[in-house]
């Protein structure tokens, strides 16, 4: 048995519904040709030659630069900090804010794990890849200054152990 919607019912019934089927397909539209053209992308550098060390030593880079674990083939480059909003210096804020540091474990066969930090204040974070463990140790300057930071002007300083 088949339900019909009584002819008196139709226009009633296109009147309520075609608004809502148009401004769905309107969205739709809009969403598909959506372009964000003036947003910067996210620049990943390429990390510059690399430094030597050992497994537990204290290493200090700055963005853009790797360093290779003696006897582990491995390295970790310190890329950017993706996200800064600690209360900068001499600043009163409600909160105090993080830091994330992105880095990445690379073996020796070229293939890389990102590594993310989440960092506050003076703060310090762990990361487990593969069997490393990674103690980010700081994100200087810490605080921050008023001005903000130049991507430039980051160091971090951690250290490297095996599980």
């Amino acid at each position: 048995m088949i339900n019909r919607v009584p002819a008196r019912f139709r226009p009633a019934l296109v009147r309520s519904v075609m608004p809502g089927v148009i401004m769905a397909f309107m969205v739709l539209i809009a969403a598909c040709s959506f372009n964000d053209s003036d947003a910067a992308p996210t620049v990943t550098p390429v990390p510059r030659a690399a430094s030597v060390a050992s497994l537990d030593e204290v290493v200090s880079l700055a963005p853009g630069e790797a360093v290779e674990i003696t006897d582990e083939g491995v390295a970790f480059a310190f890329h950017r900090v993706a996200e800064e909003s600690r209360c900068p210096a001499g600043a009163e804020c409600v909160t105090a804010g993080t830091a994330i540091v992105v880095m990445s474990l690379i073996q020796a066969t070229g293939e890389a794990n990102q590594l993310e930090f989440i960092l506050s204040p003076g703060g310090d974070g762990i990361v487990v890849a593969g069997p490393y463990t990674v103690t980010l140790k700081s994100l200087e300057p810490d605080p921050p200054p008023k001005g903000g930071v130049d991507d430039d002007e980051y160091r971090i300083t951690f250290t490297v152990s095996r599980q």
